[in-house]
Formats: structure tokens, sequence, C-alpha cells
């Protein structure tokens, strides 16, 4: 009987030694895989996931949570800080970084997919000013309901959103047209 019991003991130990070493080796590190793939996909505009930023929905831009938004946009891993300017419906946004040390096409899509998803976000905002070391960039709501549409906030929608801001960024020429219609100082 007792052998019978050790023989069971032993088997447990050694399906849950064999469960312990698949799970380090082999489930662990494919998630680990997956997140940083993730995070690396919400860099991009063209790849970034909609769903990650619709919670910072809000009427009116004087709520912090809505500076929480910009850390979930392309750009996020670049250091700023933030200014809200509530009385000129303003979010300024000081980047540490020139903008000649971003991949020039990945900042201009990055600059119009973040002011687009700002502005349907936040419904009150109305302008963004993105301020570099080299140069100003500033984003009037005006500007991009006549770049993505009247109503930016109907665009949060995943098929919408891919249809009409991500699919739209992949068009070079509209990037360049998009980006005159930021002021540059």
């Amino acid at each position: 009987m007792t052998t019978l019991r050790n023989k069971i003991i032993l088997a447990l130990v050694l399906i849950g030694v064999v469960l312990f070493m698949a799970i380090q080796i082999i489930i662990i590190p494919k998630n680990e895989a997956q997140s940083e793939q993730y995070q690396l996909a919400q860099q991009s505009p063209l790849t970034h996931d909609l769903e990650s930023i619709l919670p910072y929905k809000n009427k009116y831009m004087g709520a912090t949570s809505n500076l929480v938004m910009f850390n979930h946009l392309p750009l996020s891993d670049r250091k700023r800080t933030f200014q809200l300017r509530p009385e000129k419906f303003t979010i300024e946004i000081h980047y540490e970084e020139k903008t000649t040390d971003i991949e020039a096409k990945l900042f201009k899509q990055a600059m119009l997919y973040n002011t687009v998803s700002a502005f349907a976000l936040v419904d009150n905002l109305q302008t963004i000013e993105y301020r570099f070391p080299d140069t100003t960039i500033v984003a009037t709501r005006v500007a991009m309901q006549g770049l993505f549409g009247e109503n930016l906030a109907s665009l949060l929608t995943k098929e919408k959103w891919r249809k009409s801001v991500q699919d739209k960024l992949r068009d070079d020429q509209f990037v360049e047209e998009g980006m005159k219609q930021l002021i540059k100082e």
C-alpha cells in the first residue's frame, strides 16, 4: 500500500515539475513575446489599437485623464511633459527630442494620428500644441475636421477608425497634405 502511495506521490511530483517547466519555458515567454509585439504595434499609427484609448473619451478637456490618453498613443515612448490650458481649450505637449530625431514618416503619421485621436476623444478640445526643441506644431480641431470628416467622434468605431483614419495614413500624399494643415512655428 505504501509503495502504491509513494508511486502516486512521485507521479504527481513529476507531473508538477513537467507542468512548471512547460509554463516557464513555453507559456510565459510566448505571453511576453505577444505583449512585447502588442506594445511595439501601439507605437505605429497604422497598427495602433483604438480600443486602448476609448476609455479616455470625455466631453471636457479639463480632466487630467485627457493627458493619460497620450500614454497610449504613438510616440508615447518619447519623453514629454504636458500643460493643460482650459481657458483656451488647449493641450500643450512638450517633447524633449527634436523632430529630426524621429523617423520622418512615423513622425508625420503620429502627429496626424495623435491629433485626430485627441479631438475625437475630447469633445471640447480645440487646439493641441506639440512643442519640440526645434519646432512647434499647432493642430486645430477645425483643420482635423476638414481632413478626416466633420464629426470626429463618429469615427470611434473599429471599422470606421481603420477605414477613415489608419487607411488614409498609409497614403503618403494624404499625410503630406495633412501636415500642411498643421501650423508650424
